[in-house]
């Protein structure tokens, strides 16, 4: 009797693997589907029980009359196991110009590595029962983790079907691999799409009446009043804005704007910012992994890396950050002074300086870290005597030029923050320390309250660096780029600055972390990016690719629980206060007709005029005489009183934005006094806005 071939063995030991494995998988989803606890950090109830639907279940009204998923472990089965059926048989027929011991070894690898997938992902529930019996930081951790460890595992079996489908080691060309002109011409159209899509979201936002003023609209305000003679400056605060920051990128679009003076223009800069990226990184990933199609798909994960589209719009619908224009140079910063263009380089780093002081926190570690790379390549050269065999792969003076250049560039750095935190931003602020020093908590609430907490509290400082926060932050940052990064650690140290100061900031009452909802860790993402593009150099074989798609599908997944882009799940929720129709396509009617009743406030407003208004509004009022903020805050333009400054001629009161504590003129401060020395103009709003005149 013969005996069975290897092969043939490990085919059956994998088949029977997998066929648990889906099983085990089936009941986790049905269990994650169905548990009102869990689900909630994935998804909307509605997209949950579209879910429910889809795989086979019913949706029940319980006792409080909410609808919940009943879904059975036999249909989640099927489904599952559909689905798998397909990829398997694709991956047979892809694989039958194969010899049959190499084709059944081959799809016996991926069911077995797949397996191990379903099986992780369906551990799931270990990580939330954890995080249940543990402290808040570890139920903290739980829930910021468990989506992420479910996305992973479905987009690693995903991978693994796909290598094996497009990835067959045969003698003739490979379908997966492209030409050059091909694969960036692909990439290209996925960030134009992605620009497209990113400039209509802030569109609606806009048109909506959703957009703050503060940290927002107020850099269109600049523009505006740069070139109208009133200085660098927004009238929400005294003095110009660089005792803010030195922030200053986005007088670039000054002559654009001087065309278009709108806030959209800004956003529309924005969107092709964040897309333009995806050009750098296929430069930088196709030098290194030689392999147009795996550069390609890097770029285009640029576009998926939901940590970037918080950029865009952030948690509070922020949509406007002078610091994203600083992306594209620093990315490009980075591809330049590895191809020894340091006059264009320099130009890239000033320009990134530019948008933010914050950025000098990447490009000094990023110029050290790049400086010690070409004084290790020289001494490389001369130690294998490799200049002299004919053809060096790098001219010795360039790595020279690139090591003086480096560290000379990182020296700047350091002194131009030093600078500009201690000398200049205090200079525009009466001698006060940087505003965002209060970021950090108890650490301190200036600079050298941090510096002295940090030698006499190092425990203090060190037990928030290395905390759970943390780590969910490095998971967060690494695991939709498959943690890839992490084969280029040395390069990551790039970061590492600026990953500890966000590892400290503290903001708000801690129940949600800044990060990756807020704008802070835009920085660090071109590092990211960069140790990701170089660590493809680590695979040989056409295998680069492979590694590239995994990356690809790992921002793609972990994007459906985590963007609020139409990438993400909430997005098309009818529940959540981010999705479209709460947002973009507003199915309330009285946003539809707040937002329509917008231009009826302008018209009653003379250009003229010194106008204070409330928040959302306040953003089609930049281009009066001055536009003074009318909120709770008291601001230095009115010598930290309550009320409004004495020149102000007009105050506009927008009673439906989410802030607004005024909903009639009943609540009006101003309108209680026995004189008062303001009156309220006939409403043509339909109680939407209040505006209010001040007597002659």
């Amino acid at each position: 009797m013969m005996r069975s071939r290897p092969e043939n063995r490990r085919l059956v030991q994998a088949t029977t693997l997998f066929l648990a494995s889906v099983g085990v998988f089936a009941w986790a989803v049905s269990a994650l589907v169905t548990s009102d606890e869990a689900r909630g950090l994935l998804w909307p109830n509605d997209i949950n029980l579209w879910l429910a639907t889809l795989l086979g279940g019913t949706a029940e009204v319980n006792a409080a009359g909410v609808r919940t998923p009943s879904v059975t472990l036999l249909p989640v089965f099927l489904s599952v196991f559909s689905i798998s059926g397909v990829a398997i048989a694709a991956a047979w027929f892809r694989c039958r110009r194969l010899g049959q011991p190499q084709r059944n070894l081959r799809i016996a690898n991926a069911l077995m590595t797949s397996s191990y997938a379903l099986l992780i992902g369906s551990a799931w529930w270990l990580v939330w029962l954890v995080g249940s019996i543990g402290a808040a930081g570890v139920l903290q951790f739980a829930a910021g983790v468990l989506p992420l460890w479910l996305m992973l595992s479905i987009a690693f079996v995903v991978w693994v079907w796909l290598d094996a489908l497009l990835f067959v080691p045969t003698s003739g060309p490979d379908v997966a691999q492209l030409s050059g002109r091909t694969a960036f011409s692909l990439m290209v159209m996925f960030a134009a799409a992605w620009a497209a899509v990113s400039f209509w979201m802030n569109y609606r936002l806009y048109e909506n009446l959703l957009i703050p003023h503060g940290d927002s609209a107020m850099y269109e305000e600049h523009l505006w009043n740069v070139w109208h003679g009133k200085g660098f400056r927004s009238y929400l605060d005294q003095g110009l804005f660089l005792g803010e920051h030195i922030q200053v990128i986005h007088l670039l679009l000054l002559p654009l704007h001087m065309l278009w003076p709108s806030h959209l223009l800004l956003e529309m800069a924005e969107s092709a910012a964040l897309a333009s990226c995806s050009i750098p990184i296929y430069c930088i990933a196709k030098r290194h992994s030689k392999d147009a199609t795996a550069a390609a798909m890097v770029g285009i994960a640029w576009l998926f890396f939901f940590p970037m589209h918080f950029l865009d719009i952030a948690i509070d619908q922020k949509t406007f950050r002078p610091i994203v224009l600083g992306l594209p140079f620093l990315f490009w910063l980075i591809d330049l002074v590895e191809r020894g263009r340091f006059g264009l380089a320099a130009l890239c780093l000033v320009l990134a300086l530019s948008a933010k002081e914050d950025m000098a926190l990447i490009t000094f570690p990023l110029m050290l870290v790049m400086g010690m790379l070409a004084l290790r390549r020289r001494r490389k050269i001369v130690k294998s005597g490799e200049e002299q065999s004919g053809e060096p792969r790098r001219p010795l003076e360039t790595d020279r030029k690139a090591e003086w250049w480096c560290f000379g560039m990182a020296a700047f750095s350091v002194l131009y923050l030093l600078a500009v935190v201690l000398v200049v931003i205090p200079a525009f602020r009466a001698g006060a320390a940087v505003h965002y020093s209060r970021y950090f908590g108890d650490l301190g609430r200036s600079p050298r309250e941090l510096i002295q907490t940090t030698i006499t509290h190092p425990a203090k400082v060190l037990t928030q660096i290395f905390s759970l926060r943390t780590l969910l932050y490095g998971v967060t940052f690494l695991g939709p780029l498959a943690f890839l990064p992490l084969r280029r650690v040395f390069l990551l140290a790039a970061g590492v600055l600026t990953f500890v100061m966000l590892s400290l900031i503290q903001l708000g009452d801690g129940s949600l972390p800044p990060i990756p909802y807020h704008h802070f860790h835009a920085p660090l993402l071109p590092v990211l990016f960069w140790a990701a593009a170089v660590a493809l150099s680590r695979f040989r074989n056409g295998s680069a690719a492979s590694a590239a798609l995994l990356v690809l599908l790992c921002c793609l997944f972990t994007s459906l629980p985590a963007s609020t882009t139409p990438l993400g799940l909430t997005f098309w929720s009818t529940e959540s206060p981010f999705s479209r129709t709460a947002l973009y396509t507003l199915s309330d009617r009285a946003m539809l007709e707040r937002a329509a009743m917008v231009n009826r406030v302008v018209e009653q407003i003379p250009p003229s005029a010194r106008v204070a208004s409330t928040d959302y509004i306040h953003t089609r009022l930049t281009h009066c005489e001055r536009s003074y903020d009318y909120s709770g805050y008291v601001r230095a333009v009115n010598n930290y009183q309550k009320g409004v400054p004495p020149d102000t001629d007009y105050i506009v009161i927008d009673t439906g934005h989410r802030y607004s504590e005024i909903r009639r003129p009943e609540d009006v401060p101003e309108l209680q006094a026995d004189d008062p020395e303001w009156r309220l103009l006939p409403d043509t709003t339909n109680g939407h806005f209040l505006v209010l005149e001040r007597r002659k």
